[in-house]
């Protein structure tokens, strides 16, 4: 794996950005999100900080947690996520009493925030994006109470990812090197020793690192390239594929995927790192 992710980031346009929230969202990061808020246990009036919080689930899922009397803070270096993010946790306070979530554009290993602010954070499939994850972590570590908690993901390696690994192949075939990379950076920082090695080294003590499968369900090969396409930086050079190029594209996928499908459509795991330590 190369550093172009870590050097640019998932660095998402707006509409990219909604897309992520109406198929990555549901997909996968949803049910995520409460697993790793169940393992943190973030309790009322507590404050919670959700680092590269994208278009804010974490975040949404924590304000439920924390209640009126918390705290929720969400950092992301991206723009078009944070316009996202605001969006959707307006729409959602006019039906809550709880606290608005602060919002903040920063990067994960320069946070804005006091040292020992926060009792809870988290970093749901952000610091594989990171150029600096050492110093992400040790800003987390800087930025927790003592005592407080941690909780992170990441995915695992491509080669744990039976659904990914035949679209990632068949984007190197027919649309080349840099788009296949780019699909496959959600993977590469994917080894759990790796992972829990950087949290040891942060700091952290109790540390506890474990594999979570989440089951995917999709329509067809075709709502696979669409919705992984439309939220990531890929969106615009596969919409701009000459027809027969993603003609040929999509047979080559669905061969691929071929195990994966049956009458409903496509069915396989996805395997993620879940770490939860102490401060």
């Amino acid at each position: 794996m190369t550093n172009a992710t870590t050097a640019h980031g998932w660095q998402l346009q707006e509409d990219s950005a909604s897309a992520y929230e109406r198929y990555l969202v549901p997909l996968l990061f949803e049910a995520g999100a409460r697993h790793l808020l169940d393992n943190v246990r973030p309790g009322p009036g507590q404050r919670l900080l959700d680092v590269a919080s994208g278009t804010g689930i974490v975040a949404r899922e924590a304000l439920r947690r924390v209640g009126p009397s918390g705290e929720v803070t969400g950092v992301d270096l991206n723009p078009g996520m944070l316009t996202v993010a605001r969006e959707v946790s307006a729409a959602n306070a006019a039906a809550s009493d709880a606290a608005p979530i602060s919002w903040v554009e920063a990067s994960a290993d320069d946070l804005p925030l006091a040292s020992a602010s926060v009792d809870v954070a988290c970093c749901q499939q952000g610091l594989q994006f990171v150029a600096d994850r050492a110093g992400a972590l040790a800003e987390l570590h800087r930025v927790l109470t003592p005592g407080g908690r941690l909780g992170l993901s990441t995915c695992r390696s491509l080669g744990h990812q039976p659904g990914y690994v035949p679209l990632v192949e068949a984007l190197r075939r027919h649309v080349g090197e840099s788009a296949a990379e780019g699909m496959a950076s959600p993977f590469a920082l994917g080894d759990l020793q790796e992972v829990r090695s950087l949290v040891t080294e942060a700091g952290f003590r109790d540390v506890e690192a474990r594999i979570v499968v989440w089951p995917v369900r999709l329509d067809s090969p075709e709502a696979f390239l669409w919705g992984e396409s439309a939220s990531s930086p890929l969106g615009g050079v596969i919409a701009a594929l000459d027809a027969d190029v993603i003609h040929e594209l999509l047979v080559d996928l669905a061969s691929g995927l071929a195990p994966h499908t049956d009458d409903a459509g496509l069915s396989f795991p996805f395997q993620t790192l879940v770490v939860t330590a102490t401060r």
